[in-house]
């Protein structure tokens, strides 16, 4: 896997952060793009530091415009991108008779319209090549239901039913296209939108949510880099327009 190269959204912080290190670990030069330019850069410094190339862009993914725009910048300064894992994601609370028309697109933009305007720039190039691996990180959220939760829900749906359509548009060329669908994991993201499970608010939130997972813990970032970094070897080949399953034994779909 030495010398590909792999483009990670929401490389900043979380998982994002662990699947661009686990490719810069296995030889991969990385490019990394979010809203924060202090958090790539950071993350650009460790991926440095495996001995591989590193590109930190600050980018909207929520923009098609933005989006064409800071991908040919990156093709244009490390080359042709063998590996996309589009990551990008919010998670924000959203009773149904209380979400305004700015929520919802807020929310469904960059969880699903990004998948959209990334794939869409990063696979033409794959066409031409012939070859190529797209890995969106969905969640099970796009298998399940989840009150106060319907625009992320819908969005994440909405990732995996993209996905097993592009999968079939893409497989004579030697593309794959796969999901992978964690639960919970230890993430900032999480850590600020524990309280959007539990509705009271005097008990432990955390234990609380552990108690209906079979393995009492949530995920590490690594364990969905892990997922990552096999979907994008010659080993998976001929593995496409699948969503898996990553949840601590907490869902079983």
């Amino acid at each position: 896997m030495e010398n590909k190269k792999v483009l990670v959204t929401g490389g900043g912080r979380g998982i994002g952060r662990a699947i661009a290190l686990s490719f810069a670990e296995k030889g991969f030069d990385v490019a990394l793009v979010a809203r924060t330019k202090s958090e790539i850069e950071l993350v650009s410094d460790e991926i440095v530091s495996y001995g591989v190339s590193a590109i930190a862009k600050v980018c909207d993914v929520t923009s098609s415009q933005e989006v064409d725009r800071i991908f040919a910048e990156i093709e244009k300064e490390m080359g042709k991108i063998d590996i996309f894992v589009a990551n990008a994601g919010m998670l924000l609370k959203n009773e149904l008779i209380h979400t305004d028309d700015s929520l919802w697109k807020k929310i469904i933009d960059t969880n699903l319209n990004s998948v959209f305007y990334t794939t869409r720039n990063i696979i033409k190039g794959m066409i031409e090549r012939k070859t190529g691996r797209v890995i969106v990180i969905s969640s099970v959220s796009g298998k399940l239901g989840g009150a106060y939760r319907s625009a992320y829900h819908a969005a994440k749906h909405g990732a995996i039913g993209f996905v097993r359509s592009i999968a079939l548009e893409v497989a004579e060329y030697n593309i794959t296209v796969n999901a992978i669908c964690p639960g919970f994991v230890e993430t900032k993201m999480m850590a600020d939108s524990k309280e959007f499970f539990v509705r009271s608010d005097s008990i432990d939130i955390e234990n609380e949510l552990k108690k209906d997972i079979p393995m009492k813990r949530f995920l590490d970032p690594g364990e969905i880099a892990s997922m990552s970094v096999y979907l994008a070897s010659d080993s998976a080949s001929g593995i496409t327009g699948q969503a898996y399953t990553i949840s601590c034994g907490a869902v079983q779909v």
